[in-house]
């Protein structure tokens, strides 16, 4: 079942419960104060005739005593005077065409205690509420003074007020029939909107669309802005898969294409060497050395696309404690051995929480990139922040081409294939991801005399 006629059932079904209670706590006052006020009436009706009426003869020497009123042929109302054996002197007006049958006791009772009331027959199906007072006499004796009304009426009010009761529940309940069904149905446009959407990016997998927002501040509300939220993480996280793999079928073609010209070297000096077993010594050489370099390149491309790998696979390094001027010291020894001029100026006491071997490479890959470009001369420096420390390594060779300082960090980006032709392309892209890896931040600029690289590293609390 729906929601929208579950919740409009739900609002009659309350309707209705909230209508019983009410019309039987309603019932049941109205039968408690109609008869007192019947009886309140009586009472005052034989005040009235007590105080009008001349003093009463004595009922044992004057039979048929006068009676105050004449009802005359009232079916409702009932009047007579007993003596005070119970005996009816004389009586006016019927309740439904009968007298009532007044007990002796009722008389008794008035006689000793000045009013009785209670309620007696009055014939077949009918019943008669009395009211007894006594009435002294001149001699000093007393009689009974009856009054009395059908209870007809009592039933008759009862029965119409239960009839109103219905009529006010089943218009209570039409009304909240309607109610509820507008209201719960405008209460759940959202979710309607809901469903459509979702069903509409099911069957066009447009993650674009999104609900209308909704002003009321609640839970359909907060529904709504979630599944917004919702949909609009799942735009990002398709945009970012299919921007991976986009990035991971051009890292493949980029891979296949990097490792294709060495085994292309390598084939082909080999069949030199194959097919011109007699071949000049000198040529025989600079082939041999040919498939060796280009061998050293293949190896150096694989253990990149390895570490890259690595660092796709997981985010998290084995971090210990790493201090950033121990690490420029361990590099040194290899520094010595280039062509180029490295120049240390470390003032860092800086102590990363880190992978040592992946920030020692982060270095040497910064270092080695600017030997490979045209400098004479490197300078490698550590400066320590309050917060973090940063590693920038300059140098004196023709920097980046501005064009090209957004994509340097680019896998299998080459600013100059023709400056590098030893080089993959994968360097910077390394050094990028385990800085990202360690939470910190890379950039390269151009200063006034050569490529700036800058790393930013989070130093430990």
């Amino acid at each position: 079942m729906r929601i929208r006629r579950r919740l409009t059932l739900y609002g009659v079904f309350v309707t209705a419960l909230t209508m019983l209670g009410f019309g039987l706590l309603l019932t049941a006052l109205a039968s408690g104060s109609v008869p007192q006020d019947q009886d309140r009436n009586l009472a005052a009706l034989a005040d009235v005739l007590l105080a009008t009426s001349p003093e009463l003869d004595d009922p044992e020497t004057v039979p048929g005593l006068p009676l105050p009123i004449d009802l005359g042929s009232s079916t409702d109302v009932y009047m007579a005077i007993y003596d005070a054996t119970g005996v009816a002197l004389n009586s006016t007006g019927t309740v439904a065409g009968e007298n009532p049958s007044l007990p002796a006791a009722i008389v008794v009772e008035a006689i000793e205690t000045g009013t009785s009331v209670a309620t007696v027959q009055a014939g077949p199906g009918a019943e008669a509420r009395v009211h007894a007072r006594g009435w002294p006499t001149k001699e000093g004796g007393t009689a009974v003074l009856v009054v009395g009304q059908s209870t007809a009426f009592l039933d008759e009010q009862l029965g119409g007020l239960n009839a109103v009761i219905w009529i006010a529940a089943i218009l209570a309940m039409v009304a909240s029939m309607l109610v509820s069904w507008l209201v719960s149905g405008r209460a759940l446009r959202p979710l309607r909107e809901l469903a459509e959407t979702t069903d509409e990016i099911g069957r066009t997998g447009d993650l674009s669309r999104r609900l209308p927002p909704v002003d009321t501040p609640d839970e359909v509300g907060a529904l709504t802005e979630s599944f917004n939220s919702m949909l609009e993480q799942l735009e990002s996280t398709n945009s970012q898969l299919s921007d991976t793999l986009v990035a991971q079928r051009r890292f493949v073609a980029d891979a296949s294409h990097e490792l294709r010209s060495p085994l292309t070297t390598i084939r082909s000096n080999a069949g030199f060497l194959a097919d011109r077993p007699d071949a000049a010594l000198d040529d025989r050489t600079e082939a041999i050395d040919d498939i060796s370099a280009e061998a050293a390149r293949m190896a150096r491309l694989v253990e990149d696309l390895l570490t890259l790998a690595v660092r796709d696979a997981s985010e998290e390094t084995a971090a210990v404690p790493v201090e950033i001027d121990q690490i420029l010291k361990d590099l040194r020894p290899r520094a010595d051995a280039l062509q180029q001029d490295v120049v240390w100026s470390s003032t860092s006491h800086a102590t990363v929480h880190g992978d040592r071997d992946a920030l020692t490479r982060l270095v040497w890959i910064l270092i080695d990139n600017a030997s490979r470009h045209g400098a004479t001369e490197i300078v490698v420096a550590a400066v320590d922040h309050p917060t973090d420390v940063s590693i920038v390594v300059t140098d004196n060779g023709p920097g980046f081409p501005p064009e090209d300082l957004k994509r340097v960090f680019e896998r299998f980006y080459r600013v100059d294939a023709a400056r590098s032709p030893s080089g993959s392309g994968l360097g910077l892209s390394i050094a990028d991801a385990v800085t990202q890896a360690h939470r910190g931040t890379i950039s390269a600029a151009n200063g006034p005399q050569g490529a700036i690289v800058t790393v930013t590293l989070p130093v430990m609390g």
